[in-house]
């Protein structure tokens, strides 16, 4: 666990292209004992979110011949969900409730964010904090339609469970709010995230200073045209 949480540093440091195998291929032909060094390097240095989706279905059920481990779960669930994965998401949310409802558990998930704080503590250039959303909060960023996803880094970005929890799901007024502030709040890091990562300085610059003003509200039509070119730049990156 210290060596893979060291490690989260590397991953989230580093741009976010895949040049990963299919995981479940290689679990096929050489065993998942075997594979797991190779889906932990996909999952870490490569940040390929499906890999981690992967990993933490591994870890939450135990799997041939990898004996369950939670900790672990939580954080390739996490790791999924920080990319966007729709999946992750819901996964990870599902994880959360379950052990939250089991008093016994509950020391699970702060141990993990212990362990997960305590690697990353004065690691300023990494752009994961550690931060967990609510479960809530993880269902209504899953929900949401794929093309108000397009700077999210994954392919996975729809999970047909997730409209169905997010109605189900049983919430104080007061804690949705903060839930859904903090979802949106997710949402403009990540796309910040990005405008650094494909934007010169001075379009980043820009971009910012239209989009999340130091003084008073953005311009509609700044705002708009900002997040069009930002677009727009990262499709023309992609094709």
């Amino acid at each position: 666990m210290r060596y893979i949480l060291f490690t989260l540093f590397i991953c989230f440091a580093l741009p976010c292209v895949s040049a990963c195998p299919n995981g479940e291929k290689i679990a096929r032909l050489k065993g998942l004992p075997s594979a797991i060094p190779v889906l932990a390097e996909c999952a870490l240095y490569e940040n390929d979110d499906d890999t981690q989706l992967y990993l933490g279905q591994i870890y939450e059920n135990g799997q041939g011949g990898i004996p369950k481990n939670i900790q672990k779960a939580l954080l390739f669930y996490h790791l999924a969900s920080e990319n966007g994965n729709a999946k992750g998401q819901v996964q990870l949310s599902l994880l959360m409730t379950k052990l939250d409802s089991q008093e016994n558990s509950r020391t699970v998930i702060l141990d993990y964010f212990i362990k997960l704080n305590s690697q990353l503590k004065n690691r300023s250039k990494s752009s994961f904090q550690g931060q967990m959303l609510h479960p809530y909060a993880l269902l209504a960023l899953a929900a949401e339609d794929s093309e108000n996803k397009w700077f999210y880094n994954t392919k996975t970005k729809t999970d047909n469970r997730a409209k169905t929890l997010l109605n189900t799901y049983k919430i104080e007024p007061a804690e949705k709010e903060i839930a859904l502030k903090n979802a949106s709040l997710w949402k403009q890091r990540k796309m910040t995230d990005i405008a650094h990562e494909v934007l010169s300085p001075q379009e980043y610059q820009k971009f910012i200073d239209a989009v999340y003003p130091k003084v008073g509200r953005p311009d509609a039509f700044a705002r708009s045209r900002a997040v069009q070119k930002l677009q727009d730049k990262l499709k023309g990156l992609l094709k």
